[in-house]
Protein backbone atom coordinates (compact mmCIF):
# COMPACT_ATOMS: atom_id res chain seq x y z
CA UNK A 1 0.00 0.00 0.00
CA UNK A 2 1.38 3.66 -1.19
CA UNK A 3 1.99 6.65 1.11
CA UNK A 4 -0.93 8.14 -0.10
CA UNK A 5 -3.69 5.15 -0.04
CA UNK A 6 -2.20 5.06 4.24
CA UNK A 7 -3.04 8.68 4.45
CA UNK A 8 -6.90 8.11 3.45
CA UNK A 9 -7.32 4.70 3.78
CA UNK A 10 -10.65 5.41 4.68
CA UNK A 11 -11.15 6.58 1.57
CA UNK A 12 -10.34 3.60 -0.19
CA UNK A 13 -12.01 0.73 2.44
CA UNK A 14 -8.95 0.23 4.09
CA UNK A 15 -8.44 -1.27 7.62
CA UNK A 16 -6.49 1.11 8.87
CA UNK A 17 -5.32 -1.12 12.09
CA UNK A 18 -2.22 -2.83 10.34
CA UNK A 19 0.04 -5.57 11.15
CA UNK A 20 -2.84 -7.35 12.84
CA UNK A 21 -1.66 -11.01 13.08
CA UNK A 22 -3.84 -14.09 14.48
CA UNK A 23 -2.11 -16.06 17.55
CA UNK A 24 -2.90 -19.10 15.87
CA UNK A 25 -0.39 -18.03 12.71
CA UNK A 26 2.95 -20.13 12.21
CA UNK A 27 5.00 -18.64 14.80
CA UNK A 28 8.55 -19.44 12.87
CA UNK A 29 7.08 -18.05 9.43
CA UNK A 30 5.50 -15.42 10.51
CA UNK A 31 7.58 -12.76 10.98
CA UNK A 32 10.03 -13.99 7.56
CA UNK A 33 9.76 -11.62 4.47
CA UNK A 34 8.79 -12.56 1.33
CA UNK A 35 10.89 -9.71 0.15
CA UNK A 36 8.42 -7.26 -0.80
CA UNK A 37 8.22 -4.27 1.63
CA UNK A 38 4.73 -4.37 2.29
CA UNK A 39 1.23 -6.10 1.77
CA UNK A 40 -2.29 -5.77 1.18
CA UNK A 41 -5.36 -8.48 1.29
CA UNK A 42 -7.55 -7.22 -1.81
CA UNK A 43 -10.24 -8.64 -1.02
CA UNK A 44 -11.05 -7.22 3.07
CA UNK A 45 -8.67 -4.59 2.67
CA UNK A 46 -6.18 -5.51 5.85
CA UNK A 47 -2.68 -4.20 5.35
CA UNK A 48 1.14 -5.45 6.49
CA UNK A 49 3.99 -3.46 6.51
CA UNK A 50 6.09 -6.72 5.17
CA UNK A 51 5.07 -9.35 2.91
CA UNK A 52 4.12 -12.13 5.04
CA UNK A 53 6.05 -15.55 3.69
CA UNK A 54 4.22 -18.49 2.26
CA UNK A 55 2.77 -20.51 4.96
CA UNK A 56 2.54 -17.89 7.83
CA UNK A 57 -1.01 -18.06 8.38
CA UNK A 58 -1.71 -14.26 9.84
CA UNK A 59 -5.30 -14.86 9.81
CA UNK A 60 -4.76 -17.73 11.82
CA UNK A 61 -4.19 -21.76 11.16
CA UNK A 62 -8.00 -23.22 11.02
CA UNK A 63 -7.24 -26.16 13.60
CA UNK A 64 -5.73 -24.08 15.72
CA UNK A 65 -8.26 -21.16 16.52
CA UNK A 66 -10.16 -21.27 19.41
CA UNK A 67 -13.19 -23.49 19.60
CA UNK A 68 -16.87 -21.25 19.23
CA UNK A 69 -20.29 -22.30 20.56
CA UNK A 70 -21.47 -23.96 17.30
CA UNK A 71 -18.31 -25.85 16.44
CA UNK A 72 -19.51 -29.54 17.52
CA UNK A 73 -22.28 -29.05 15.47
CA UNK A 74 -19.86 -28.72 12.45
CA UNK A 75 -18.16 -32.30 12.79
CA UNK A 76 -15.06 -30.88 11.77
CA UNK A 77 -16.41 -28.78 8.54
CA UNK A 78 -15.49 -24.97 8.77
CA UNK A 79 -15.21 -22.07 6.28
CA UNK A 80 -12.70 -19.52 6.80
CA UNK A 81 -12.34 -15.76 7.02
CA UNK A 82 -9.91 -13.61 8.81
CA UNK A 83 -9.03 -14.54 12.03
CA UNK A 84 -11.95 -17.06 12.31
CA UNK A 85 -13.59 -20.39 11.40
CA UNK A 86 -16.82 -20.22 10.73
CA UNK A 87 -18.74 -24.01 11.63
CA UNK A 88 -20.73 -25.73 8.60
CA UNK A 89 -23.52 -27.30 9.87
CA UNK A 90 -25.87 -29.79 7.74
CA UNK A 91 -29.56 -29.76 8.33
CA UNK A 92 -32.00 -31.88 7.10
CA UNK A 93 -35.12 -30.47 6.91
CA UNK A 94 -36.78 -26.46 7.05
CA UNK A 95 -38.47 -27.19 10.19
CA UNK A 96 -34.23 -28.15 11.47
CA UNK A 97 -33.31 -24.59 9.81
CA UNK A 98 -36.02 -22.51 11.58
CA UNK A 99 -35.46 -24.20 15.26
CA UNK A 100 -31.98 -23.12 14.41
CA UNK A 101 -33.34 -19.87 13.78
CA UNK A 102 -35.21 -19.53 16.43
CA UNK A 103 -32.40 -20.17 18.88
CA UNK A 104 -29.94 -17.73 17.17
CA UNK A 105 -30.46 -14.84 19.56
CA UNK A 106 -28.43 -11.71 20.30
CA UNK A 107 -27.71 -11.26 24.33
CA UNK A 108 -27.19 -7.47 23.33
CA UNK A 109 -30.39 -6.05 21.95
CA UNK A 110 -28.07 -3.32 19.95
CA UNK A 111 -26.23 -5.73 18.03
CA UNK A 112 -28.43 -8.17 15.82
CA UNK A 113 -28.01 -11.10 12.96
CA UNK A 114 -29.35 -11.57 10.14
CA UNK A 115 -29.90 -14.24 7.26
CA UNK A 116 -28.76 -14.47 3.48
CA UNK A 117 -29.48 -17.67 1.77
CA UNK A 118 -28.13 -18.64 -1.88
CA UNK A 119 -28.57 -21.45 -4.11
CA UNK A 120 -25.05 -21.91 -4.22
CA UNK A 121 -21.97 -21.76 -2.39
CA UNK A 122 -19.02 -19.48 -4.00
CA UNK A 123 -15.38 -19.04 -2.60
CA UNK A 124 -13.34 -16.59 -3.54
CA UNK A 125 -11.56 -18.39 -5.86
CA UNK A 126 -13.76 -16.52 -9.14
CA UNK A 127 -12.44 -13.35 -7.62
CA UNK A 128 -8.92 -14.74 -8.04
CA UNK A 129 -7.39 -15.47 -4.65
CA UNK A 130 -4.35 -17.52 -5.45
CA UNK A 131 -2.89 -20.58 -3.44
CA UNK A 132 -0.32 -18.58 -2.96
CA UNK A 133 -2.25 -15.96 -0.87
CA UNK A 134 -4.46 -18.60 1.04
CA UNK A 135 -0.59 -20.30 2.07
CA UNK A 136 0.03 -16.81 3.43
CA UNK A 137 -2.80 -15.65 4.74
CA UNK A 138 -4.32 -19.15 6.28
CA UNK A 139 -1.88 -21.39 6.34
CA UNK A 140 -3.53 -23.90 3.65
CA UNK A 141 -4.08 -24.34 -0.14
CA UNK A 142 -7.83 -26.56 0.49
CA UNK A 143 -9.66 -23.77 2.77
CA UNK A 144 -13.18 -22.60 2.02
CA UNK A 145 -12.76 -19.07 2.19
CA UNK A 146 -16.35 -18.42 0.88
CA UNK A 147 -17.27 -14.53 -1.60
CA UNK A 148 -20.39 -12.72 -0.74
CA UNK A 149 -19.10 -9.77 -3.15
CA UNK A 150 -21.89 -7.77 -3.38
CA UNK A 151 -22.94 -7.37 -7.17
CA UNK A 152 -21.19 -4.28 -8.33
CA UNK A 153 -18.14 -6.48 -7.76
CA UNK A 154 -19.18 -9.28 -9.22
CA UNK A 155 -19.56 -7.13 -12.45
CA UNK A 156 -16.57 -5.46 -11.91
CA UNK A 157 -19.36 -2.56 -12.56
CA UNK A 158 -17.73 1.13 -11.05
CA UNK A 159 -21.38 2.09 -9.36
CA UNK A 160 -20.51 5.99 -9.48
CA UNK A 161 -21.16 5.76 -12.92
CA UNK A 162 -24.84 4.49 -12.92
CA UNK A 163 -25.70 6.45 -9.51
CA UNK A 164 -25.88 9.58 -11.20
CA UNK A 165 -28.66 8.43 -13.10
CA UNK A 166 -30.21 6.52 -10.92
CA UNK A 167 -30.49 9.37 -8.54
CA UNK A 168 -32.14 11.16 -11.58
CA UNK A 169 -35.10 8.38 -11.60
CA UNK A 170 -35.02 8.69 -7.84
CA UNK A 171 -35.70 12.43 -7.85
CA UNK A 172 -38.57 12.68 -11.16
CA UNK A 173 -40.54 9.19 -8.78
CA UNK A 174 -40.17 11.67 -5.21
CA UNK A 175 -41.24 15.01 -7.56
CA UNK A 176 -44.39 13.01 -8.64
CA UNK A 177 -45.43 11.73 -5.31
CA UNK A 178 -45.20 15.51 -4.02
CA UNK A 179 -47.26 17.14 -7.62
CA UNK A 180 -50.03 14.01 -7.11
CA UNK A 181 -50.30 15.59 -3.17
CA UNK A 182 -49.56 19.23 -3.55
CA UNK A 183 -46.43 20.72 -2.27
CA UNK A 184 -45.35 17.92 0.87
CA UNK A 185 -42.70 19.25 3.10
CA UNK A 186 -41.88 16.05 4.15
CA UNK A 187 -40.71 14.85 0.67
CA UNK A 188 -38.94 18.12 0.10
CA UNK A 189 -37.44 17.37 3.27
CA UNK A 190 -36.42 14.10 2.45
CA UNK A 191 -34.66 14.42 -0.42
CA UNK A 192 -32.16 16.88 0.66
CA UNK A 193 -31.20 14.85 3.78
CA UNK A 194 -28.81 11.98 4.16
CA UNK A 195 -31.24 9.33 4.07
CA UNK A 196 -32.24 10.25 0.79
CA UNK A 197 -29.05 8.66 -0.71
CA UNK A 198 -28.85 5.38 1.24
CA UNK A 199 -32.27 4.81 -0.01
CA UNK A 200 -31.04 5.37 -3.53
CA UNK A 201 -28.57 2.64 -2.95
CA UNK A 202 -30.88 0.34 -1.06
CA UNK A 203 -33.34 0.63 -3.48
CA UNK A 204 -30.81 0.14 -6.42
CA UNK A 205 -30.15 -3.66 -4.60
CA UNK A 206 -33.89 -4.54 -4.22
CA UNK A 207 -34.87 -3.70 -7.78
CA UNK A 208 -31.69 -4.82 -9.29
CA UNK A 209 -29.05 -2.63 -10.10
CA UNK A 210 -25.95 -3.78 -9.36
CA UNK A 211 -24.58 -1.96 -5.94
CA UNK A 212 -21.84 -1.94 -3.25
CA UNK A 213 -23.77 -3.54 -0.81
CA UNK A 214 -25.88 -7.22 -0.09
CA UNK A 215 -29.40 -7.91 0.47
CA UNK A 216 -30.49 -9.74 3.69
CA UNK A 217 -33.08 -10.32 5.64
CA UNK A 218 -34.52 -11.39 9.39
CA UNK A 219 -36.40 -13.65 8.35
CA UNK A 220 -35.65 -17.07 8.11
CA UNK A 221 -38.27 -18.27 5.89
CA UNK A 222 -36.93 -15.21 3.24
CA UNK A 223 -33.27 -16.72 3.47
CA UNK A 224 -35.22 -19.90 2.82
CA UNK A 225 -36.62 -18.78 -0.40
CA UNK A 226 -33.57 -17.48 -1.94
CA UNK A 227 -31.51 -20.81 -1.20
CA UNK A 228 -34.04 -23.31 -2.33
CA UNK A 229 -34.80 -21.18 -5.64
CA UNK A 230 -32.66 -20.24 -8.85
CA UNK A 231 -33.75 -17.49 -10.72
CA UNK A 232 -33.52 -16.99 -14.61
CA UNK A 233 -34.18 -13.22 -16.07
CA UNK A 234 -34.60 -12.63 -19.51
CA UNK A 235 -35.59 -8.83 -20.75
CA UNK A 236 -35.87 -8.24 -16.93
CA UNK A 237 -38.73 -10.89 -16.57
CA UNK A 238 -37.52 -13.15 -13.75
CA UNK A 239 -38.87 -16.84 -13.52
CA UNK A 240 -37.93 -19.04 -10.48
CA UNK A 241 -37.65 -22.41 -10.22
CA UNK A 242 -36.48 -24.87 -7.22
CA UNK A 243 -33.01 -25.71 -7.21
CA UNK A 244 -32.26 -29.24 -8.98
CA UNK A 245 -30.69 -31.84 -6.96
CA UNK A 246 -27.10 -31.14 -8.19
CA UNK A 247 -27.18 -27.59 -6.51
CA UNK A 248 -25.68 -26.39 -3.22
CA UNK A 249 -28.02 -24.57 -1.20
CA UNK A 250 -26.90 -22.24 1.74
CA UNK A 251 -28.47 -20.09 4.45
CA UNK A 252 -25.43 -17.77 6.25
CA UNK A 253 -26.20 -16.68 9.60
CA UNK A 254 -24.34 -13.27 9.63
CA UNK A 255 -23.92 -11.17 13.16
CA UNK A 256 -22.22 -8.41 15.10
CA UNK A 257 -24.55 -5.20 13.16
CA UNK A 258 -25.28 -2.43 14.93
CA UNK A 259 -28.51 -0.74 13.89
CA UNK A 260 -26.55 2.17 12.19
CA UNK A 261 -24.94 -0.60 9.82
CA UNK A 262 -28.27 -2.15 8.70
CA UNK A 263 -30.91 0.30 6.62
CA UNK A 264 -34.61 -0.84 6.31
CA UNK A 265 -36.70 0.92 3.78
CA UNK A 266 -39.30 1.54 6.48
CA UNK A 267 -36.82 3.13 8.37
CA UNK A 268 -35.19 5.23 5.41
CA UNK A 269 -38.12 6.89 3.41
CA UNK A 270 -41.18 8.54 4.28
CA UNK A 271 -44.19 6.22 4.31
CA UNK A 272 -45.75 7.81 0.89
CA UNK A 273 -42.45 6.32 -0.69
CA UNK A 274 -42.17 2.85 0.68
CA UNK A 275 -41.06 0.22 -1.72
CA UNK A 276 -43.10 -3.20 -1.61
CA UNK A 277 -40.50 -5.61 -2.48
CA UNK A 278 -38.40 -4.71 0.52
CA UNK A 279 -41.36 -4.85 2.65
CA UNK A 280 -42.41 -8.57 0.93
CA UNK A 281 -38.79 -9.53 1.52
CA UNK A 282 -37.95 -8.05 5.43
CA UNK A 283 -35.18 -6.91 3.26
CA UNK A 284 -32.07 -4.79 4.71
CA UNK A 285 -29.21 -3.01 3.17
CA UNK A 286 -25.87 -3.97 4.41
CA UNK A 287 -23.64 -0.93 2.73
CA UNK A 288 -19.94 -2.94 2.62
CA UNK A 289 -17.95 -4.40 -0.42
CA UNK A 290 -16.31 -1.26 -2.29
CA UNK A 291 -12.56 -0.01 -2.75
CA UNK A 292 -10.27 -2.24 -1.37
CA UNK A 293 -12.19 -4.26 0.97
CA UNK A 294 -14.89 -6.07 -1.32
CA UNK A 295 -15.46 -9.09 0.64
CA UNK A 296 -16.46 -7.28 3.79
CA UNK A 297 -19.77 -9.09 4.02
CA UNK A 298 -18.32 -12.74 4.85
CA UNK A 299 -16.64 -11.20 7.98
CA UNK A 300 -19.96 -11.06 9.15
CA UNK A 301 -20.66 -14.65 8.72
CA UNK A 302 -21.08 -16.47 11.73
CA UNK A 303 -22.79 -20.25 11.01
CA UNK A 304 -23.56 -21.41 7.41
CA UNK A 305 -26.37 -24.19 6.81
CA UNK A 306 -26.16 -26.46 4.09
CA UNK A 307 -28.93 -27.60 3.04
CA UNK A 308 -28.93 -31.15 2.62
CA UNK A 309 -31.99 -33.02 0.33
CA UNK A 310 -33.19 -29.72 0.01
CA UNK A 311 -35.33 -30.91 -3.56
CA UNK A 312 -37.46 -32.98 -1.48
CA UNK A 313 -38.37 -30.15 1.12
CA UNK A 314 -41.99 -28.41 0.32
CA UNK A 315 -41.57 -25.09 0.77
CA UNK A 316 -45.26 -23.35 1.11
CA UNK A 317 -44.88 -19.98 -0.54
CA UNK A 318 -44.54 -19.08 -3.77
CA UNK A 319 -42.33 -16.35 -5.34
CA UNK A 320 -45.43 -13.90 -5.73
CA UNK A 321 -45.09 -13.52 -2.20
CA UNK A 322 -42.03 -12.09 -2.07
CA UNK A 323 -41.79 -10.12 -5.33
CA UNK A 324 -45.26 -8.28 -5.24
CA UNK A 325 -46.64 -8.02 -8.86
CA UNK A 326 -45.93 -4.52 -10.73
CA UNK A 327 -49.91 -3.50 -9.73
CA UNK A 328 -49.03 -4.32 -6.55
CA UNK A 329 -45.77 -2.53 -6.23
CA UNK A 330 -45.84 1.41 -7.42
CA UNK A 331 -42.11 1.59 -7.23
CA UNK A 332 -41.62 -1.14 -9.95
CA UNK A 333 -44.70 0.43 -12.08
CA UNK A 334 -43.15 4.00 -12.20
CA UNK A 335 -39.43 2.32 -13.52
CA UNK A 336 -41.32 -0.08 -15.83
CA UNK A 337 -43.02 2.50 -17.32
CA UNK A 338 -39.63 5.01 -17.58
CA UNK A 339 -38.24 2.10 -19.28
CA UNK A 340 -40.97 2.89 -21.23
CA UNK A 341 -40.76 6.45 -22.01
CA UNK A 342 -37.24 7.16 -21.54
CA UNK A 343 -34.99 6.10 -24.44
CA UNK A 344 -32.15 7.67 -23.88
CA UNK A 345 -29.20 4.89 -23.34
CA UNK A 346 -27.90 5.36 -20.35
CA UNK A 347 -31.40 5.18 -18.92
CA UNK A 348 -32.19 2.16 -20.92
CA UNK A 349 -28.97 0.56 -20.04
CA UNK A 350 -29.62 1.05 -16.33
CA UNK A 351 -33.28 0.23 -16.37
CA UNK A 352 -32.41 -3.26 -18.52
CA UNK A 353 -30.51 -4.36 -15.08
CA UNK A 354 -34.25 -4.10 -12.86
CA UNK A 355 -35.86 -7.72 -12.34
CA UNK A 356 -39.49 -8.22 -11.67
CA UNK A 357 -41.64 -11.56 -11.27
CA UNK A 358 -44.51 -11.15 -13.52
Amino acid sequence: MGSVDQLFAHLHNINPIADRVSPACDIGQVNESAGTPGYEDPLYGNCWSWTPAHGSAVYGRTDDLPVGPLDELAHGTFLRVPYRRVPVIEVNSIEEVRAIARNMKSGDPNIVGVWRGQSSHYTTEKKGRTKEELLRLYGAEDVDEPSLLPSAARTDLYFPDSFGAWSALLDLYVHERVREQGTQRELLNFVNSYRYRMWGFATAQHYGLPSVGLDVTHDIDVALFFALHTFTTVEGITTAARAKSAASPIVYGLGGFTNHELFKDEDLSPGRLLCSRPAAQSAMFFSTGWGHAPNNAAQRIYVALKLVGHEEWTFDFQPSHFFPKPQNDEFLQFLLACKSEHKLPIIQDLLSKIYYVP
